[in-house]
């Protein structure tokens, strides 16, 4: 059994008969836990997180890399692959979003994963993008 996190109270919605939904957690979301401001429990279900997040984590590790080796140590990591650069490619030409965020929306929307993430803003409207924001 892999062990994952994610908010305790923010899971709870999410449960359905017993499994929990397929997620991808958004940097936000681990940047919070990794600060201190909102701490990630133990749950179940498939939780994953995009490579684009491992970049932008390191990125901001400065001497805090094990913390982050062992964060997503327990995580399933998807990689960006070519159908996730195309629908990445699409979401950057037609709505002008943001590689980075393009890239990990395509990773949910091809995984058929909810994205957990507090940026609505920089998520809204796509198409087929399943997104719930954590209390």
């Amino acid at each position: 059994m892999q062990p994952s996190v994610l908010y305790r109270s923010w899971l709870s919605r999410h449960e359905r008969g017993g499994t929990a939904t397929d997620l991808l957690l958004d940097t936000d979301v681990l940047v919070e836990h990794l600060r201190g401001a909102r701490r990630l429990q133990p749950a179940s279900g498939r939780i994953a997180y995009s490579a684009i997040t491992r970049c932008e984590l390191f990125a901001g590790a400065n001497r805090r890399e094990a913390i982050v080796h062992s964060l997503l140590e327990p995580l399933t990591e998807i990689v960006v692959d070519r159908a996730i650069a195309e629908t990445a490619g699409r979401l950057r030409l037609r709505r002008g979003t943001h590689m980075a965020d393009a890239l990990i929306a395509a990773t949910a929307i091809q995984h058929g994963l909810t994205l957990v993430t507090r940026n609505l803003k920089g998520y809204r409207g796509i198409p087929g993008l399943k997104v719930d924001a954590p209390r």
